[in-house]
This record gives structure tokens, sequence and C-alpha cells, in this order.
């Protein structure tokens, strides 16, 4: 009867770069939501009523019109609950907490706010959710495979059981 020790062995010449990639990327959406705060917060609230109106002039989806109309008169407060929902998902996505529900969220809040804008200002957006899913999959990665633990019914190449000895 043949072992199945080598099932589980690690190869050391598998770094696990994948998760690391995933983890920078996750930080860097962070930083991203985190910057977008501090720029929601510091600059866009002085100018919101301008912008709503923009988004509402702007929207090609017809629900948008009437919703951003009515948010015009506190455009202020709208701008300010923006900049702490994303500086809550950038505090998440930093600290690597939580991190396949706020990018879940990042995603939705990019998605949601394309049909507000017009063409083309709202491909980053759309461009931005696919780049933050291929983040979340790759943040998210089963850990074994990436830290190089084989588990596959062929024996690793140079072993015993590889070369019938």
């Amino acid at each position: 009867m043949a072992s199945t020790a080598h099932r589980h062995t690690r190869r050391p010449s598998v770094r696990p770069a994948p998760r690391r990639a995933g983890l920078w990327g996750v930080r860097a959406v962070g930083l991203y939501f985190g910057g977008s705060a501090v720029l929601n917060a510091v600059y866009t609230v002085r100018i919101a009523h301008r912008l709503i109106g923009w988004f509402r002039d702007s929207a090609w989806v017809p629900p948008y019109r009437p919703v951003l109309a009515a948010l015009e008169p506190v455009a202020p407060a709208v701008v300010l609950a923006t900049a702490a929902f994303e500086s809550v998902v950038g505090y998440h996505l930093v600290r690597n907490r939580r991190t396949s529900g706020a990018l879940r969220w990042a995603q939705a809040w990019v998605l949601g706010l394309c049909p507000a804008l017009p063409w083309p200002y709202w491909v980053p957006n759309a461009a931005s959710a696919v780049v933050f899913e291929v983040v979340r999959r790759r943040a998210a990665a089963p850990v074994r495979a990436q830290a190089g633990v084989v588990s596959s019914a062929s024996p690793p190449i140079g072993s015993r059981e590889a070369s019938g000895a």
C-alpha cells in the first residue's frame, strides 16, 4: 500500500507571493477609499450642491433623477455621509479586517455611482469594480495552496515515490 505522506509536503521553492500581492491590493484599495473620504470631507462638501445637481442632470437611469433631486437640499450631509462610508471601508481594508465584505461594499459603491455619471466618467468606476473583485479573490485564495502545500495524487518530482525507489 502506497504512503500518503507525500500528499501534504511543503515545497520550499514556492513562495506565498499571491497572498502577499492580495494583501497589498487590499491595502491599496483601502488607501484609495481613505483618500476619497478625506477629499470628500475637505473639498467636495464645499461644492456639494453643484455636485449633486450635476449628478441629477447627468443621471441616465430614470429613478436616479428624482432621488438626487430630493437629496440636493441636504447635499453637504450626503457628501459627509459618503465620506464616513468611505472611511469605514478604507479602515477595514487598510487594517485587513473583513476584507471580502469591505471589498464587496466598495464594488457596490462604485457601481451604484455609475448611473449618475455621464459618459465617460462612469467607465473608471466600472473598471475599478472589476479590479476590486480581482483583489478580493486574490486576498481570499486558500492559504494552503499559496503557501506551497501540495495536495495532489502524484508525488512531488524528485521524491522517492516518483523515482520508483
